[in-house]
């Protein structure tokens, strides 16, 4: 048995400093949150000693992070933490607060690539991704990756990177990374008229796929990539649109993916409710992908133009016997 002091000084061991000491490899988004490389849904917050594992729903202290990632029982993770002292303690790391800069000269003034990687592979509508990119929010990097650029009005608070090449080096068969510094609690937004409607989505394609999906009827709507799970994002662009409307939005609806991760995510705003000026009051909306087989946005994209692809093809074959 474990005393509750030799439990304290356990949970007191920096995760990113166990990670780097035990060949678990890290990537920063900033000097505050770390992802697992092989793992970028487990998102590690640094000053608050936590992590939270987006895909598996799980999350909590250094222990937990032990018994999740190792696989080992609370004694075994215990035992790892204490050995020798050697690991820093989470209360001796310092935070030096560096704002986001975004590097223009990364970019490159063609676009072939990235739009060859949206429309074709993704399968985005082309006519939403000439537009954006038209509007400086999409662009393409000297390695060919699509760059999402966080826009706040013209000011550029954070980026977030999706390769075009596929590789075997990596897990997720891309390159996918956050910038160093990206603001927090911001992501790739579009906005299509006023922010009277937000939308949230886990990821940049996503968004995109939505858009595509729903061209038609976006009118005085947000959508808004929360770049993983972050609760926080929301409630940021709750309160921006407050501010730009003098008012809470008429629905704000989370549309994230169909599996464990999402619901249990969406399941902590079950009981909140948003009030408007008048004093009336409304639930969150959520939005999940509705055809078979398919897990998140992007996937109900490419099952839908795979359906409108087939449909058309069989129309040919039946105008040309007609013939």
């Amino acid at each position: 048995m474990y005393t509750a002091e030799k439990i304290k000084k356990a949970e007191s061991v920096d995760i990113v400093d166990y990670c780097m000491q035990n060949g678990i490899d890290v990537k920063t988004d900033n000097e505050r949150y770390y992802r697992l490389t092989d793992h970028d849904s487990c998102v590690i917050d640094r000053k608050k000693n936590a992590f939270f594992w987006n895909s598996r729903g799980r999350g909590g202290n250094v222990i937990n992070f032990l018994q999740e990632y190792e696989g080992i029982h609370f004694k075994e993770a215990m035992q790892r933490l204490l050995e020798e002292d050697k690991y820093q303690q989470s209360s001796k790391v310092e935070f030096v607060v560096e704002p986001y800069e975004y590097d223009p000269a990364k970019e490159v003034s063609y676009f072939d690539k990235a739009k060859s990687y949206l429309t074709k592979e993704r399968k985005i509508d082309p006519t939403i991704v000439d537009h954006l990119h038209d509007r400086g929010l999409l662009k393409q990097d000297n390695r060919n990756n699509v760059l999402f650029l966080w826009k706040e009005y013209e000011q550029v608070m954070g980026c977030s990177e999706q390769g075009t090449i596929k590789t075997d080096k990596l897990k997720r068969g891309s390159w996918k990374s956050i910038q160093k510094n990206s603001t927090a609690n911001y992501g790739f937004n579009v906005k299509y008229g006023e922010p009277k409607n937000l939308k949230f989505f886990e990821s940049s394609i996503d968004l995109l796929s939505y858009a595509s999906l729903n061209k038609e009827k976006l009118q005085d709507t947000q959508l808004i990539s929360m770049e993983g799970l972050k609760h926080n994002t929301v409630t940021n662009y709750l309160l921006k649109s407050r501010e730009e409307l003098g008012d809470t939005p008429d629905s704000v609806s989370l549309c994230v993916d169909n599996d464990k991760a999402g619901k249990t995510f969406v399941e902590k705003f079950q009981y909140l409710q948003i009030k408007k000026n008048d004093g009336s009051k409304y639930d969150f909306d959520l939005e999940f992908p509705t055809m078979d087989g398919c897990k998140d946005w992007n996937d109900q994209l490419k099952k839908a133009s795979s359906q409108r692809e087939y449909a058309r093809q069989q129309q040919y074959l039946k105008n040309k016997m007609q013939r």
